[in-house]
């Protein structure tokens, strides 16, 4: 995927408020957390699927294409409560990215995705500084639990 940014509020990345819902699938109390998207290198097509997941929740999100693109994002001091990074990315990875990152001090939950599940790249990951590395494609069995995490 590319980097998507934006709050990560259990409804999507911009619709409708939480505020004053119960705690029953899908709605939350507080305002959104923010999400920072991912850089997507392979199509589109997911990122969009993806991003429509995190959207009906709540979540708002901005997407931008590169790990370079994350970084300089962070660095002009904007802040994420979620930030869901692709292992593969041209130039910069995955796990570089997220090292770069945690190293200007970035405080959201990275979470580390990829097509294909392998216990090296899931160790690297952890490695640079990402919270979670889970297989594509989000599923709301994922989503739930992470913005009801961001929720408390």
């Amino acid at each position: 995927m590319g980097a998507e940014v934006d709050h990560i509020c259990p409804t999507g990345m911009s619709g409708g408020s939480a505020e004053g819902n119960d705690k029953s699938e899908g709605q939350f109390r507080l305002r959104p957390p923010k999400c920072l998207g991912w850089p997507y290198h392979n199509g589109g097509v997911c990122q969009i699927i993806q991003t429509g997941l995190l959207r009906s929740y709540g979540v708002e999100t901005e997407v931008v294409e590169t790990g370079e693109a994350v970084v300089e994002l962070i660095a002009s001091g904007a802040t994420f409560n979620l930030i869901i990074i692709e292992m593969l990315l041209p130039v910069l990875n995955g796990p570089e990215t997220a090292r770069q990152i945690r190293a200007m001090g970035a405080q959201g939950k990275i979470l580390g995705i990829t097509t294909f599940f392998d216990e090296r790249d899931q160790q690297e990951f952890l490695a640079a500084g990402a919270d979670e590395f889970i297989e594509k494609p989000l599923s709301p069995e994922i989503v739930i639990p992470i913005i009801r995490g961001l929720d408390n």
